[in-house]
C-alpha cells in the first residue's frame, strides 16, 4: 500500500470549489486540522457561515475527492462553521464579544420589520449560529411577544443584565424591563443611553451575530447605533406600497450616510 501524503489530499480537495467565493476550499483555508493514519484520513472543512446552503454538496464531493486517491481506507469529514469577524468601523466602540451586528430597519411602521427580525435570528440559531436579538424599537417593542417570553423578566448578575433566552436565541428589550402598559416617552439623549446600555451592560456572551431591531424612520436610535458600535450591515423591510417605499428609500439614504452597508 502506498503511504498517503498530506499534499496529496489536499491536491484532490482543491478541486471542490467554492460556489460563492469562486477558490477553492484549500486555497480558502477550509481544511483544518488533516489527519493521515494509514490508510484512514480525517480532516475538517471549517465555513463562513452555519446556514452555508451547498454545506451538504461540499460534504459529499470531498468524501468523493479524498476516498478516491490510491491507499485511502476511510474517510471521516466534520463540517463545523467559524463565523469571521466583521471589519467594522474606526473610532466605533468594540463588542470584543460580537463578532457581527446588523441592524434591521424600515422607512415605515407596520411592514413586518419585528416579523423579520425575530425570524433571522432563530433561522441563523437553527443552522447552529450563537444569536442575540436586542429591541431597539423602544416605542414599540416586540420582540418578546413574538418569542413568547413576554411574562418573563432578566436577571441581574454581576452587575450585567442577562438576556432572556427562547428558540436559541438571546434577548432584550425594553418590554422585558418596563411595565406592559407603560408608554415610552423618551427623548434623544435617553435612547441614546438605552441603546449603550442595552450593547455595553447586557452580557451578551459569544455571539456570532447580534441582530438589532431598529425603530421605524430614521432617527436617534439609527444614529446612535452607527456612532456607537460597528454595524457590518443593515437589511430593510418595506412592503410595496408607494409610501413604504418612499420611507424606506430614505432609510436607505441614511444608512449609506453612516456607512453601513445594506
Amino acid at each position: 500500500m502506498n503511504q498517503i501524503s498530506e499534499t496529496a489530499v489536499l491536491n484532490a480537495l482543491r478541486t471542490i470549489i467554492d460556489p460563492d467565493l469562486h477558490k477553492d476550499i484549500v486555497t480558502l483555508g477550509f481544511i483544518h486540522d488533516l489527519k493521515i493514519d494509514g490508510g484512514d484520513v480525517s480532516f475538517r472543512i471549517v465555513l463562513t457561515t452555519p446556514a452555508c446552503p451547498v454545506k451538504e454538496q461540499m460534504e459529499q464531493l470531498a468524501y468523493e475527492a479524498v476516498g478516491v486517491i490510491e491507499g485511502v481506507a476511510n474517510v471521516k469529514v466534520t463540517m463545523d462553521a467559524e463565523v469571521p469577524k466583521g471589519r467594522g468601523i474606526a473610532g466605533n466602540m468594540a463588542l470584543p464579544n460580537v463578532k457581527n451586528i446588523i441592524a434591521v430597519s424600515s422607512g415605515k411602521g407596520g411592514v413586518g420589520k419585528s416579523t423579520v427580525a425575530v425570524n433571522l435570528a432563530v433561522a441563523l440559531a437553527l443552522d447552529g449560529a450563537k444569536v442575540g436579538i436586542m429591541d431597539a424599537d423602544v416605542y414599540g417593542p416586540n420582540v418578546p411577544l413574538m418569542l413568547g417570553v413576554e411574562q418573563k423578566q432578566p436577571e441581574i448578575r454581576m452587575n450585567q443584565i442577562v438576556p432572556i433566552e427562547a428558540h436559541g436565541v438571546k434577548m432584550i428589550s425594553m418590554a422585558v424591563l418596563a411595565p406592559p402598559d407603560k408608554p415610552m416617552i423618551l427623548r434623544g439623549p435617553m435612547l441614546h443611553g438605552i441603546v449603550r446600555q442595552f450593547l455595553t451592560d447586557v452580557n451578551w456572551g459569544e455571539l456570532d451575530y447580534l441582530i438589532v431591531d431598529m425603530p421605524p424612520g430614521t432617527g436617534d436610535v439609527q444614529l446612535s447605533l452607527a456612532q456607537l458600535v460597528p454595524v457590518q450591515g443593515a437589511v430593510l423591510v418595506t412592503t410595496p406600497q408607494i409610501v413604504s417605499l418612499a420611507d424606506v428609500r430614505r432609510a436607505l439614504k441614511m444608512f449609506e450616510t453612516v456607512a453601513i452597508p445594506v
